[in-house]
Parts: C-alpha cells; sequence; structure tokens
C-alpha cells in the first residue's frame, strides 16, 4: 500500500502576519468588588482651597476704620472752619470798631460836635410801621416807631415840616435830617443850605424849635449833636451815613 503523503499547511503571505494577542492588564474586565454591607465608597476629601483675600470680617473692621478716620477728618474740617469764621468775625468787627472811632474823632475834633447813638426803641426794621401820632423820648429822634409814609428830601419851613413819624421814617431809607433851632443866625442857616445843596437827594433840612442845640443831624440810630453849624463836621457825616439805613432804598 502506498505511503499517504503528509500535507504542509500552507505558507502565509509575505507581510501578512497576524497581528500578535498582548496580555490584558490586571483586572480588566472584572467589576470593583462591592464594599463591606453593600455601601457604596465614600468620596476622596478635597485638598483646602488657600486663602486669596481678606475675610469678611477683616473687610468690616476695614470699611469701620476708614469710616471712623473719615468722621475725625471731617470734625477737624468743621472745627478748623468755624475758628477761621470765628477769627474772621473778630477781625470784621475790630476793624469796623476803629473805624468807626477814627469817625467819630473827626466828628468830633473840632470841639464843636458830639457824637452819640441814641435812639428810641422799635420793634425792628420793617415792622415798626404804626399809625397815628408817635411820641419820641430823642430829641432829635434819630430811629423808633414811625408813620408808614417816609418823607421826601429837601429844604423846609415851619409850614410845611413833616411830622417826626415821617421823618425817621426816611432815616429808616438811609436819608439824613440836619436840624435847626429857628433863631440860627441867618448867615448860619445860609451855610446849612448849601449843606444840603450838595445832596438834594439825601438830606432834609428841618427847623425844630425844641433842639436844645443850635444845629443837630441825625441818621438812623446816630446822631451829631453841635453847639455851632460846624459845616465840615455835617459834611461828614452825611457822607459817611447816607444810605445807611436798614431798608435799602435808592435815592
Amino acid at each position: 500500500m502506498a505511503n499517504k503523503k503528509k500535507r504542509t499547511p500552507p505558507r502565509p503571505k509575505s507581510g501578512s502576519r497576524p497581528p500578535a494577542k498582548r496580555p490584558a492588564p490586571p483586572g480588566a474586565g472584572q467589576k470593583p468588588a462591592a464594599a463591606a454591607g453593600g455601601a457604596k465608597a465614600a468620596p476622596t476629601a478635597k485638598p483646602p482651597r488657600e486663602r486669596t483675600g481678606p475675610t469678611r470680617a477683616e473687610r468690616l473692621a476695614a470699611a469701620e476704620a476708614a469710616r471712623r478716620r473719615k468722621a475725625a477728618r471731617n470734625r477737624a474740617l468743621m472745627v478748623g472752619g468755624l475758628l477761621a469764621v470765628i477769627a474772621l468775625l473778630a477781625v470784621t468787627v475790630t476793624n469796623s470798631r476803629r473805624s468807626n472811632q477814627r469817625i467819630v474823632s473827626a466828628l468830633e475834633s473840632s470841639g464843636a460836635c458830639e457824637y452819640d447813638t441814641r435812639t428810641d426803641s422799635d420793634r425792628g426794621a420793617g415792622n415798626n410801621h404804626v399809625t397815628g401820632d408817635v411820641t419820641y423820648q430823642v430829641n432829635p429822634p434819630s430811629g423808633g416807631n414811625h408813620n408808614p409814609s417816609p418823607s421826601p428830601p429837601g429844604i423846609f419851613t415851619a409850614d410845611n415840616t413833616p411830622p417826626d413819624a415821617q421823618i425817621v421814617h426816611s432815616l429808616e431809607h438811609g436819608y439824613v435830617a440836619i436840624w435847626y433851632r429857628p433863631d440860627i443866625a441867618p448867615p448860619d442857616l445860609d451855610r446849612l443850605k448849601e449843606v444840603t445843596n450838595r445832596y438834594p437827594r439825601d438830606i432834609l433840612l428841618v427847623p425844630r424849635p425844641s433842639l436844645e442845640q443850635p444845629v443837630a443831624a441825625t441818621a438812623w440810630h446816630r446822631r451829631l449833636l453841635c453847639q455851632r453849624p460846624d459845616v465840615e463836621a455835617l459834611d461828614r457825616f452825611v457822607r459817611e451815613y447816607r444810605n445807611k439805613g436798614p431798608e435799602k432804598v435808592e435815592h
């Protein structure tokens, strides 16, 4: 009997070798074992975050400190401003007193006139208008309650002299009254008229039989009492105190 020939398996073609199998990693395809008792595994704790800024308490403390600094600064500014105002007022009052003293010294320099600030009381500028007759304790008057209608400026005589209450209202408007006794010498009256004609919109020249001095001048709350017509003093009085009444009225 003839011997059977052994078959040789076919050789793979060059370049077509089957890929080699890589070993699977340990545990691949296996499910993780359940925790004892069926409980899930606890999550891994996260590491603590690093602080990147101040805490809320620190922010509140910083805000409170800033508020206190601001309040202290505002108080210091307020006190400084108040002290500056007080100093300014003190300087203003001092300068005003010195200026007034210089004016009074000039008015009294000749020895013929005396300055004072005597006046009747009133209820304040703008609240002292009254009707009817008004009697004044200060002669000649330089303030007090008065008639609602003021007198215009001008040269008056015994026949057309305005009532005192109207003249005082004119003083409140910044006019100046020059009073004279009717028995003064005619040349002295002419000199008073010359002063009046220099300021025709500011002066009332009025005769007054009850005047203790021969001549006097009054503005609001100011008086100049003269034993003779001191024209220079009267002129200075008018220049200093015209338009200085509490009620500003153009004239």
